[in-house]
């Protein structure tokens, strides 16, 4: 899938500084964190739930027990990423303390891209997509998704500040079906 490591990591990597730490949180393969340490020089740390029979095996990496618990000290990594993972969260209260928790553990910058389906026909061609590209991972499905703007209530009640928003339809995977949104958020 290195044309979506390449759509996905141009987008995220002028958010970054070289050397910087960086915590990739629900990672999966950790192919993306492996592109931005190698384009964008950061050093990256991968965490997830689900182990992955295909994960990148020379990144550090943090087995998690707990979905809304970072095993990591506070500001521990400059940047903390998370790429499409809150949908998958069964509720919408896991997901704001998941969103408190990353704040706590990022010491500079939080980066979130995640799908935003914005209209019914968007919505059915996500849950579509998103369920055909995490079956064989045994990732969780609940498709708890929100708005933009809801997304942007949920970052400013836990002290997060926009630097950049950018929503656009992604090109891979999923051929432009329906909408991501990138999020900087400054700590």
């Amino acid at each position: 899938m290195f044309l979506r490591e390449n759509e996905v990591g141009r987008k995220i990597a002028p958010h970054l500084r070289p050397g910087e730490r960086l915590l990739d949180l629900g990672s999966g393969t950790g192919l993306i964190a492996r592109w931005l340490a190698e384009r964008a020089g950061v050093r990256p740390t991968t965490a997830d739930l689900v182990e992955y029979g295909n994960r990148v095996p020379h990144l550090p990496f943090i087995a998690m027990d707990d979905p809304v618990k970072v095993p990591a000290a506070d500001g521990s990594f400059d940047i903390v990423m998370m790429l499409f993972v809150l949908h998958h969260m069964d509720r919408w209260e896991d997901q704001e303390a998941l969103v408190r928790e990353v704040a706590r553990v990022a010491r500079r910058r939080v980066v979130i891209l995640e799908d935003t389906p914005a209209s019914r026909v968007d919505r059915v061609l996500n849950v579509g997509w998103d369920w055909l590209l995490n079956l064989r991972h045994g990732v969780p499905k609940p498709f708890t998704f929100r708005t933009v703007e809801g997304w942007k209530q949920v970052f400013a009640r836990e002290g997060l500040t926009p630097a950049h928003v950018d929503t656009y339809r992604a090109r891979w995977p999923t051929l432009m079906t329906y909408h991501h949104t990138l999020f900087v958020l400054d700590v």
